[in-house]
């Protein structure tokens, strides 16, 4: 008999849409060619750069090895928080839980095979931020065959451990958030908690990794990567990971690679024996609604109808929509708020205090300097670039309408302004974010008030230009067939797009900042005028390729 679990597995991918790519739809082969031919070339030998850079600066203290501890820690945590927003969408958000609960499989079965999925997903992450680490140490080291069999099986099994506990954390919440009838308002209550308590987890447990100045000086005395544990603390199966890798030639390689895969492989059965007892108990009827019954009477229309024009009404429609569907709000309305959280984090959970007011000083110097406010400009617009293509409400707000996007020719209102109020929708809510990020820390770092007023008025063109490329990426290359809203916001390739078009725009201000060394009155000439240029250039595009292309969708 076959195991039901991989039977799921395999008809979960089947019916899961691949990741994103429609290579039928020549706009969406003609991005991927770019991406192949350019983008990612270009994005790895700028990551291997940086990979040199700290492989050098390790080696002269006999501490190389750190670097792998790094990649570890590192591309667990990415899985770990990301992997929250998956677990959510997958587990509970989907629409083929309704046909998986009457199947006579078990709760672990279901949890396994879309637990499956997921570490699919995340092997794409790993594969652009471990794999080209490890490769490079094992070339520098002149690592023979059997490092390489042991960093395989490392990245097979290094996503299971933070994805297990994310999963656990959140089938733990949902849980108790799926009680009452309100069951959209708790699935976004349940899943912000979930992603917020992760972060916290994530940085509160870094006070695990406290050492004082005497111990690192020992440390460094004692060379032979001594350093690469210290980080391990934070997932627990990373130090095995790391000692199997620095000592793959001896018996101790193999005893910590066991170790790793044992303890991958009990986190795993923990997370399918949680799944028995609770999965069922937080995921039946969490896609039922209530309403209640209320009688208008006369007195109450004129209160609750008002009078809006076209464009207003539409905008609104948007931001409610994104608002109100839990799926797009943890994965596209909470991702603006949450480098906020990021950068506060990383103050408050710093275990060393008097470091903290340290770092807080030398960044006031630098806002407060004069000679500096220019790269500050260049680097706040760069990181506001960054944040808002990341967001995905644009480049994916033609695809979140579906198979019904048709309903949208019969509406009374004209293309540009369907297309205008898709744009403004992003634009509103990624500014929201950006006054959450730069208000508190200008308080923070007592910024001169003129200074905040220039980043909150040019913080909007970054924003704009942004959103109005992940705009274009969606009417060209729609994702309209699903059967939940999760892939058409997870699965959707445009995302990734934006998210690229936005990693380019930031670092073209990075390089006219520092390359130029812009002063603050030629930073306030050179880039603005760079982003006007381009955002006029996309402009004409939407009003022009956009409406046809968005008129040709809709028929």
């Amino acid at each position: 008999m076959k195991n039901k679990t991989l039977v799921l597995t395999r008809a979960l991918l089947k019916n899961g849409g691949g990741f994103g790519f429609n290579l039928k739809n020549k706009w969406s082969l003609i991005l991927l060619i770019i991406i192949l031919v350019w983008s990612v070339p270009a994005t790895l030998f700028g990551y291997v750069q940086m990979i040199s850079f700290l492989y050098e600066g390790l080696a002269t203290i006999g501490q190389e090895g750190v670097l792998l501890s790094w990649g570890l820690v590192v591309g667990s945590l990415m899985v770990f928080v990301f992997g929250i927003f998956h677990v959510l969408s997958s587990f509970y958000f989907a629409n083929d839980i309704e046909n998986l609960l009457p199947l006579p499989v078990r709760p672990r079965q279901i949890v396994g095979a879309k637990f499956l999925v997921v570490v699919l997903w995340e092997y794409l992450l790993l594969c652009f931020s471990f794999l080209p680490l490890l490769i490079y140490y094992g070339i520098r080291q002149g690592s023979g065959v059997l490092y390489y069999l042991y960093g395989l099986i490392i990245l097979i099994f290094m996503p299971i451990m933070p994805l297990a506990l994310g999963a656990l954390l959140v089938m733990l919440i949902m849980r108790v958030t799926n009680l009452t009838r309100y069951r959209e308002l708790l699935k976004i209550i349940g899943g912000t908690f979930a992603v917020l308590l992760g972060l916290t987890v994530s940085f509160s447990m870094q006070r695990l990794n406290q050492i004082t100045p005497e111990e690192i000086g020992e440390l460094l005395q004692a060379g032979s990567n001594s350093l690469a544990l210290l980080q391990t603390k934070l997932f627990p199966t990373v130090k095995w990971a790391v000692q199997a890798l620095l000592h793959f030639e001896i018996a101790a390689g193999l005893t910590n690679l066991l170790i790793f895969i044992g303890l991958s492989v009990a986190i795993f059965a923990a997370l399918l024996f949680l799944a028995e007892l609770i999965y069922f108990k937080g995921v039946v009827g969490i896609s039922e609604s209530s309403s209640r019954r209320h009688v208008v009477r006369e007195d109450d229309l004129h209160r609750l109808v008002k009078q809006r024009s076209a464009l207003t009404s539409y905008l609104l429609n948007e931001i409610r929509l994104l608002v109100r569907t839990p799926v797009y709000f943890l994965n596209c309305v909470l991702m603006n708020f949450l480098w906020p959280l990021f950068l506060i984090f990383s103050f408050v959970f710093v275990p060393d205090e008097g470091s903290t007011a340290g770092m807080l000083a030398s960044l006031a110097d630098v806002v407060n300097d004069p000679n500096q406010m220019g790269t500050v400009l260049g680097v706040v617009l760069a990181v506001l670039a960054f944040v808002g293509g990341s967001n995905g409400i644009t480049a994916t707000s033609i695809s979140r309408e579906g198979q019904e996007l048709y309903v949208k020719h019969y509406i009374p209102v004209s293309y540009s302004k369907q297309i205008i109020a898709k744009l403004l929708s992003g634009i509103v809510i990624g500014y929201a974010g950006v006054v959450v990020m730069i208000v508190p820390l200008s308080i923070l770092l007592k910024a001169p008030l003129y200074f905040v007023a220039i980043l909150l008025i040019l913080g909007l063109l970054p924003l704009t230009l942004t959103s109005m490329a992940g705009l274009l990426f969606d009417l060209f290359n729609p994702k309209l067939e699903w059967d939940s809203e999760q892939k058409a916001v997870k699965q959707n390739v445009n995302v990734f797009y934006s998210i690229l078009f936005s990693t380019v725009i930031a670092i073209i201000m990075i390089a006219v900042t520092f390359v130029f060394k812009l002063s603050l009155a030629w930073a306030l000439l050179v880039l603005p005028s760079i982003l006007l240029v381009i955002c006029l250039g996309l402009y004409y595009l939407l009003r022009s390729h956009g409406i046809r292309r968005f008129k040709a969708l809709e028929g």
